[in-house]
């Protein structure tokens, strides 16, 4: 008998979990998929999720239509972090006679080796990956590493999905975007009855936007929620800033939401709209969040000393999608890697864009470069 194992967080759900199923159907010739909803994931935990409840129960009716597959509450029922290896042992031990496979994506994949155990895991069931765009692993060479390290093969699957993770549909769904395209209509439904993933200020904000700047807005949470985790920020509160940034961005000075507005300096225009959003999201929209606000408020100009939010911002309103500019895809491996140093660097190529088209220079701006470059020796 032949069992795949599919475990994640499932927050939520979305159409590549379930072709990823039935490709390893095809691929392995299983007998049974079993897909587990984990309660806490070990590598998420400082992430907020959806509830455990309402992750299983948008599994429940994605999977609903898969032959031979079921999803279950094995690790929400066990509590705690949810560790693959303690899993497979539970497996194991129900089916002693079946080959066990766990199934993972290519972004799985390379952090395998940074799993709980990774041996027992390997010693349990054979591991499985599948690619992804904008994941994809160059499977040969990972080969390589993955014997080099465990003496063992994984198994690959000749399917690639489409570019969406559960991060992405919680952004869209978030700004109220079409989840159409990506997630099972059922779990849809499911989201918008339970009103999951909504951040109160962000639909607000964004009434404010033209289409153009809604779009250019959303790329701009899509960069930031993709490296909250890595930079260990809350994703929800990376969102809500990343919406609220351009909120006055074309609002002219005389807006009800802007009366009582001041400023004690002169600011170029290119940079009044930070201040100006900062006003509109704190007496407007209602938000306190002193982190947020200063997110919005130097999202333009950076400044000595910001904070890994207004960092993240800074760099994602700079480095978006929509962006194209010499040098960018450097400056977008550097956020990456490093957000100090990717704020020196992109600093300086504003700096420098500024001199060359005799823009005028913010002394924050410079101020900020200088502080940068000095943390940076």
């Amino acid at each position: 008998m032949k069992i795949a194992i599919f475990g994640g967080s499932f927050d939520p759900v979305h159409a590549e979990h379930v072709n990823m199923v039935k490709a390893a159907q095809a691929a392995l010739g299983t007998d049974k998929v079993i897909v587990i909803p984990a309660f806490i994931p070990p590598h998420k935990q400082d992430r907020a999720l959806a509830a455990p409840q309402d992750r299983l129960n948008m599994a429940k009716l994605a999977f609903a239509g898969v032959k031979n597959c079921e999803v279950s509450a094995y690790e929400l029922n066990a509590g705690g972090t949810s560790y693959t290896y303690l899993t497979l042992g539970y497996f194991k031990e129900k089916y002693p006679d079946a080959r066990l496979y766990f199934l993972v994506g290519a972004d799985m994949l390379k952090d395998f080796y940074t799993w709980k155990q990774p041996e027992t895991i390997l010693s349990l069931a054979e591991l499985v990956a599948c690619n992804r765009e904008g994941e994809k692993v160059n499977f040969s060479a990972e080969q390589m590493r993955f014997f080099a390290k465990f003496r063992k093969k994984f198994l690959s699957i000749e399917y690639t999905g489409r570019d969406i993770s559960s991060t992405k549909a919680r952004v869209l769904a978030a700004f109220g975007e079409d989840l159409k395209p990506y997630l099972p209509f059922d779990v849809i439904d499911y989201i918008e009855a339970n009103e999951l993933y909504r951040i109160r200020g962000v639909k607000e904000a964004l009434a404010y936007l033209k289409p153009s700047r809604r779009k250019h807005t959303l790329g701009v949470a899509l960069t930031a929620a993709k490296y909250a985790a890595k930079y260990k920020l809350p994703e929800r509160k990376v969102i809500l800033a990343a919406a609220l940034h351009d909120v006055a961005k074309n609002m002219p000075l005389t807006a009800p939401e802007l009366a009582g507005f001041a400023l004690q300096e002169e600011v170029p225009a290119p940079v009044l709209h930070q201040y100006a959003g900062a006003y509109v999201a704190e007496h407007s929209l209602g938000i306190d969040d002193e982190d947020v606000l200063n997110a919005v408020r130097y999202h333009t100009s950076g400044r000595p000393n910001m904070s890994d939010l207004e960092k993240l911002i800074f760099l994602s309103d700079m480095l978006e999608p929509g962006r194209d500019f010499k040098g960018i895809e450097k400056l977008r491996r550097a956020l990456e890697n490093d957000l100090n140093e990717c704020m020196y660097l992109s600093l300086k190529h504003e700096l420098k864009y500024l001199k060359r088209g005799g823009g005028t220079i913010y002394p924050l701006t410079f101020k900020a470069y200088e502080y940068y470059k000095g943390i940076r020796k």
